[in-house]
């Protein structure tokens, strides 16, 4: 590598348009050289708002960063050999094209990949190329309502909520960025390519949270349990301060007895039953109130700074020109001052990774249309790849040989390790009795429905890292291992003797991918939080909202925990590809927050360019209109329907039989419907309300309309096109009984089907590890054991 960038070197041509367009970015942000290819006429992204006030797309310069630009029409046959000569010396082809499309062209993914053996090409579309929807259209907003994005948001009496931002496109082109990465470490000891078939909606159905795997089980058992919008809800609620507002948390019981000392000690709290969450449930309302009258004393930050020096978590509702201005952020560097487009300065969110504490982002602004069509010609890429020798492969799991100790805790860390679970690696549980992962007896046992969605594929390791021998019997462990994931408060790790620098010594081999509520560095590096306390503070929360003002709805999802875990795979894997090259280990870190900001940065730019602009629009959208969540026959039943332009108009009103009012001059263009939107909104309605979600979703699908039902857990149990794609995944696990786990956000031709079974009890495999892994003899595994160094469970 001649620049430090894990990538560098690797070639992409990147034709992916709205939909994915994060993929090329983020490898990209890595060090690959990425080719944006769009039409002369210039890539669909770049009439999408929000715009600046040149009329330049906000949504195209955030996607496209990093990249080089070049104009080829497909469907001429002189810019498809241009193509063509490309990809034989590229390594990479992106594409988010309709199923079929690329084959009309002949640059189908079979097609390419007999062609040139060493191609990776990622198709990544709405629902798949294959299942009963695959042709479907599809808006980010109607994937946020099938994919169980949306059910949780907002409050039970209203309207649930979609998400503020291309949030469902964008994780797509993250786990986009994943598959292809995964293919690319794959081929680097195979040789040959693959292609890989990415469906936004399992892409994002997969890291919504634990509703699917939690309502598998109810669904199992044939319990009928409620699945719908509370708010914030007791677990994750919000509260009015001075000026604004904060959400607290409160889960184990230091944080309870911390809270209950600021609140006076007063004897009614005393009872140790309320020591425990589901306790404290039964007072939960009569607790807001005396909080409540705390908080409304001070500014929410100093809530917040005065519960996170209690150990409390709590962190504040910002808006989006408060986070760019935040203290915190600014200490590291989560956005830079610099151009969007040629001539343009913004505030342009940094980037979601560090490696080495470098910031894998932002360093070039994205092209104009075809910018960079000279330089490309002039031999920019040199040399075809070489043709793999040998016949093709068959498929296997591309981390085979890998060991990862996953010291996770919640959603992140062991989310991150997972993935490697599922694609071959031997993924280790480091957990002990005297410190459980908390999800693991958040009811009490030993085994919950979250914790086996997250540690499912893995053994467990039981050892007491609060002695010494313990310590030095992890050391050894990871003299023989690879990765290293965690998500405790920062310094923890290292506090416990474990840390990246003391575990690089024992072997310089080893990578840590490390994730933190605010990062590893900065202002307020030391607060502590779950997934969900990165919302208020990242903007989320301020602007996944109702537009009236007043206590923010909020909603219980615990996102972006699921999205941290994949970002922070990326990130091993970033380091693992460079220690192919290098043989050097490496420390990669998340920032959850950073997350957050960044699935906003199109927001955040447009905040940074007109302060005060960007604000809660419901379930409007500047896009089109009518667009919004329309209610259904039956209870909270409900229909995301989006009008992009006036074609989709004309379908809608098709639809509708044509009806008078739908038939009006000032209706025609999108400037009326605008203007209309309470109106139109109305008369759809009258219309939906008296049809099942299904029923309109396929009336409107029939005349390509961009419609989707909104989904919970159990409704994609039900549904045939998760059950065709082959989405859950049914195992006996113990403790809990049978229960669907989450299935892969891609297929390829190249890996086999993911590894998928029952999540370990605590210190399950800690015998067979010992002794095969590290050579202990049975003595002295019997010797640590009987000293508590060791734990296991023999039951």
């Amino acid at each position: 590598m001649s620049n430090g960038y894990p990538l560098s070197g690797l070639r992409v041509v990147d034709l992916a348009d709205e939909k994915g367009e994060l993929a090329g970015r983020v490898l990209a942000d890595f060090g690959a050289e990425v080719l944006r290819v769009e039409p002369p006429s210039g890539a669909v992204s770049r009439s999408l708002p929000p715009f600046d006030s040149e009329g330049r797309s906000l949504y195209f310069a955030s996607r496209n960063s990093n990249k080089l630009g070049l104009a080829l029409d497909l469907d001429a046959g002189d810019d498809r050999r241009q193509l063509l000569e490309l990809l034989a010396r590229a390594d990479v082809l992106i594409e988010s094209e309709k199923p079929g499309r690329m084959e009309e062209r002949g640059l189908d993914p079979e097609t390419l990949t007999a062609r040139f053996s060493h191609l990776i090409v990622l198709s990544i579309s709405d629902f798949g190329q294959t299942g009963p929807y695959r042709d479907w259209v599809a808006t980010d907003s109607t994937m946020c309502a099938i994919s169980g994005m949306q059910f949780k948001a907002g409050i039970g009496a209203r309207e649930p909520l979609l998400s503020p931002a291309a949030m469902c496109y964008d994780i797509a082109g993250i786990m986009g960025a994943y598959s292809v990465m995964t293919a690319y470490y794959q081929r680097e000891r195979t040789g040959w390519g693959q292609s890989i078939d990415l469906s936004v909606l399992e892409a994002v159905a997969q890291q919504t949270d634990w509703s699917f795997s939690n309502g598998s089980l109810n669904e199992a058992k044939s319990i009928d349990a409620p699945q719908t919008r509370v708010g914030s809800g007791p677990v994750y609620p919000i509260f009015p301060c001075k000026g604004g507002y904060v959400r607290l948390v409160i889960m184990a019981p230091r944080q309870w007895r911390a809270m209950r000392e600021w609140l006076g000690e007063p004897d009614y709290l005393q009872d140790p039953k309320y020591d425990s969450f589901l306790g404290r449930m039964e007072i939960a309302e009569a607790l807001a109130v005396v909080i409540g009258d705390l908080f409304e004393t001070m500014t929410h930050e100093e809530v917040s700074f005065e519960a996170q020096k209690r150990g409390i978590v709590c962190t504040p509702v910002l808006a989006p020109n408060e986070v760019i201005d935040n203290d915190h952020f600014q200490s590291r560097g989560t956005f830079v001052e610099a151009e969007y487009a040629a001539g343009a300065i913004g505030q342009v969110a940094s980037g979601f990774f560090e490696l080495d504490r470098q910031r894998m982002g932002y360093r070039t602004r994205p092209p104009e249309i075809g910018e960079h069509a000279d330089q490309i010609a002039s031999g920019f890429w040199p040399g075809e790849r070489p043709t793999p020798s040998g016949s093709r492969p068959d498929p296997s799991r591309p981390f085979e040989g890998l060991r990862v100790l996953d010291f996770g805790i919640g959603g992140v860390g062991v989310e991150a390790a997972r993935f490697f679970a599922d694609y071959g690696a031997d993924v280790i549980k480091i957990e002990s009795r005297t410190y459980p992962d908390f999800i693991r007896v958040v009811m009490s046992t030993e085994m919950s429905g979250s914790f086996a969605s997250s540690n499912r594929s893995k053994r467990a390791f039981g050892v007491n890292l609060k002695t010494k021998e313990g310590v030095a019997l992890l050391h050894e462990l990871a003299k023989h291992s690879d990765v290293v994931t965690e998500n405790g408060s920062t310094g923890m790790m290292a506090a416990m003797g474990v840390g990246y620098e003391q575990l690089s010594k024992t072997n310089p081999g080893i990578i840590m991918a490390s994730s933190q509520l605010l990062g590893d560095h900065g202002a307020w590096a030391d607060w502590i939080g779950y997934g969900p306390s990165t919302q208020p503070i990242g903007g989320l929360v301020y602007l996944w909202d109702y537009p009236e003002e007043g206590l923010p709805a909020g909603g219980t999802s615990i996102f972006p925990d699921h999205l941290a875990g994949r970002l922070l795979s990326i990130t091993a894997l970033a380091g693992l590809i460079r220690r192919l090259r290098t043989g050097r280990g490496g420390h990669g870190s998340v920032a959850q927050a950073e997350g957050v900001v960044n699935m906003l940065g199109t927001q955040m730019l447009k905040a940074g360019l007109e302060p005060g602009s960007v604000q809660p629009l419901g379930n409007r959208n500047e896009r089109g209109a009518p667009w919004g969540s329309y209610p259904c026959a039956g209870d909270d039943q409900w229909v995301a329907i989006t009008i992009r332009d006036d074609a989709d108009w004309k379908r809608l009103c098709g639809a509708l039989g044509n009806p008078d009012w739908s038939q009006s001059d000032e209706l025609a263009g999108a400037q009326g419907r605008f203007a209309a939107h309470d109106e139109i909104d109305a008369h759809l309605i009258e219309w939906t309300k008296t049809m099942s979600k299904r029923t309109v979703t396929a009336t409107l699908q029939m005349f390509g309309v961009p419609a989707a039902p909104m989904y919970n857990a159990s409704d994609q149990l039900a549904d045939p096109h998760f059950q065709a794609r082959g989405y859950p995944r049914w195992v006996d696990q113990q403790g809990l009984g049978w229960m669907a786990f989450e299935g892969p956000a891609f297929h390829t031709s190249g890996m086999e089907d993911i590894n998928v079974f029952e999540a370990p009890l605590i210190g399950e495999h800690t015998r067979e590890i010992a002794s095969v892994v590290m050579g202990l003899d049975d003595s002295t595994i019997d010797k640590h054991l009987a000293a508590g160094t060791l734990e296991e469970t023999t039951d």
